[in-house]
């Protein structure tokens, strides 16, 4: 399976919700960075530079003397998670080498590995150099959005631009799921609120990560955990939202797979679907202190 993660202007988490979801996935997978605007996971777990220069572009040039595919597997590494079944392929280092990759010859390499799953780090949408071929191919993909009440009602907003950007036919297309993300000082919303709002736009909302800057650190600054780090509240949460991510994005996998049904000329107009345009989206009410939070 191809998974896309990427988040909004102003909505960042893109970069440690793909590594947390890969570091807590229940099958072997492998994080691919494809941020456009560079990759820095390689520093992250590799600060000496003891592993050399690796990525997606040194790849390329591998490629010249064997299979891409192959190619690309010898750059990853083995993220240190004691399991020996998640990885990463750290991506270019600069925007100028990541404008320079072939996005589509890419995915159809990564696409290969059929015992492994990858969860792509794309970035922040509409950025110079979006790896559209990457979105557009993916079996799901994931909108970070900031739990606040301007990312949200820009999302709603934007919704019709968003999938357009993804590549999606229209609201029917349950090629995009939602994952809220806790900041700090915002007010904060419940989950089941947000998917009610959002889902009349056909953007479910599958889950939220937690405010949990000391774990995410670990996994987008300076890697050296201590021992809570894998029981955090990134971590834990990120557990429970791969297995729900997981499941959505083989149904679709296997549903796009599955051989097209002929439909008679006949029946075309009476099974056509209109779909209308909402008028306004109400914001959700925000979670007040000491109060429930509804959806988790």
């Amino acid at each position: 399976m191809l998974i896309t993660i990427t988040s909004l202007t102003g909505s960042p988490g893109a970069s440690a919700a793909t590594l947390a979801l890969t570091w807590t996935w229940p099958r072997h997978a492998i994080a691919v960075e494809c941020d456009p605007s560079g990759g820095q996971a390689l520093a992250v777990f590799d600060p000496g530079g003891s592993l050399g220069h690796r990525g997606m572009f040194e790849a390329m040039l591998a490629a010249r003397t064997m299979p891409l595919p192959r190619a690309l597997w010898q750059q990853a590494i083995t993220l240190p998670d004691g399991t020996g079944r998640h990885f990463l392929l750290p991506g270019s280092r600069t925007t100028r080498t990541a404008e320079s990759l072939q996005w589509q010859r890419l995915v159809e390499a990564v696409r290969g590995w059929e015992s492994v799953d990858v969860l792509a780090d794309c970035g922040r949408l509409r950025a110079r150099g979006t790896p559209h071929a990457v979105l557009g191919s993916a079996d799901l993909v994931v909108l970070v959005v900031r739990n606040d009440r301007h990312s949200l009602r820009a999302l709603a907003s934007s919704a019709d631009v968003v999938r357009e950007e993804i590549g999606l036919l229209g609201s029917a297309d349950d090629g995009l799921v939602v994952v809220s993300q806790v900041s700090a000082g915002a007010q904060r919303f419940g989950v089941k609120e947000i998917d009610r709002q959002l889902g009349k736009l056909g953007l479910p909302v599958v889950g939220e990560l937690p405010w949990d800057p000391s774990a995410a650190a670990q996994l987008t600054d300076t890697f050296n955990p201590g021992k809570r780090f894998e029981r955090s509240p990134l971590l834990e949460r990120a557990r429970q939202l791969g297995l729900e991510i997981g499941k959505r994005a083989f149904a679709r996998s296997r549903r796009l797979r599955e051989p097209v049904r002929h439909v008679p000329a006949s029946g075309l107009s009476s099974q056509r679907e209109v779909v209308r345009r909402p008028q306004a989206l109400p914001m959700p009410r925000p979670v007040r202190e000491g109060e429930q939070h509804a959806g988790g």
